[in-house]
């Protein structure tokens, strides 16, 4: 497991690296790549609910996010929001006529997987454009990247090499993620602290007591959005949400830690135009 999940981050850093540092075709890449996978996302937690019994449009949803996206990155998100708004309320008006009642549900149900991810997914996409204290363009979405990620590589680590300790380690919700530990979870943060130290050294385009601060609240950010994945996996009943990225498995178990990370990356930002 643990080579596939080397494997897996290597091809995950690549991808990243050509976006961040692949003069001028990085946008290029990114426009290519994380619309997709985000809406892959969408339709991998939307799928695990609909085979788990709760009826859905796994690739609705994800459809209506990818255009979302794809729309927003272009500076249209109100049109965006409108015309699958008006889409929608049309749609559902016509299966209500036609009192198809089954696949009004599975449309409303859709569209609920649709609203509780977009706000992060959308969070992550627009972080890229970000120029916040004049950084370069790209330069927040890989600090939102790897501080939220070091908190996944350093608790993997720690918590592997805990776990071997007489007695183990002390687990935190061992019904829902039976391998997290406070033990992980500290050594994710200081990895995460790092992060923060060397993106103040190297890239001041904050002051450092924000890196800091802000690697600390993605950290936790991440902790909780991949302990909320696990609960979303534990009730439908699977391990992973795909299988395509080795060691890692699908879409949404990479993008978990984003959850909420996609939603409070912004507001740090904000913080750090207000000072």
């Amino acid at each position: 497991m643990f080579k596939f999940r080397i494997i897996g981050f290597t091809l995950l850093m690549g991808l990243l690296g050509g976006i961040f540092f692949w003069r001028p075709y990085g946008w290029y890449l990114f426009l290519a790549a994380a619309p997709l996978m985000t809406a892959l996302a969408v339709y991998e937690c939307a799928k695990m609910l609909h085979d788990s019994g709760r009826k859905n449009f796994p690739a609705a949803a994800a459809g209506l996010f990818y255009i979302t996206a794809m729309v927003m990155l272009f500076d249209r998100l109100s049109t965006a929001v409108v015309v699958c708004g008006a889409a929608a309320s049309v749609g559902g008006g016509v299966l209500l006529l036609m009192k198809k009642d089954e696949l009004l549900e599975k449309l409303l149900a859709s569209g609920g997987v649709f609203m509780l991810l977009t706000p992060a997914m959308l969070g992550l996409l627009t972080s890229y454009n970000c120029t916040a204290g004049r950084a370069p363009v790209g330069a927040w979405l890989l600090f939102l990247c790897l501080a939220t990620k070091a908190t996944d590589t350093g608790g993997y680590i720690v918590g592997t090499l805990t776990a071997k300790l007489p007695g183990g380690n002390h687990k935190i919700a061992p019904s829902l993620s039976p391998k997290k530990s406070w033990e992980g979870l500290a050594g994710g943060m200081i990895l995460s602290l790092i992060v923060g130290m060397i993106f103040a050294k190297f890239a001041s385009y904050a002051p450092l007591w924000w890196y800091l601060s802000a690697a600390a609240v993605l950290s936790l950010g991440s902790f909780f959005g991949d302990l909320a994945e696990s609960a979303v996996k534990r009730m439908c009943n699977v391990k992973d949400s795909g299988h395509w990225v080795p060691g890692m498995g699908g879409a949404f178990d990479v993008l978990d830690s984003f959850i909420f990370n996609g939603i409070v990356f912004p507001i740090l930002i904000a913080v750090l135009e207000m000072i």
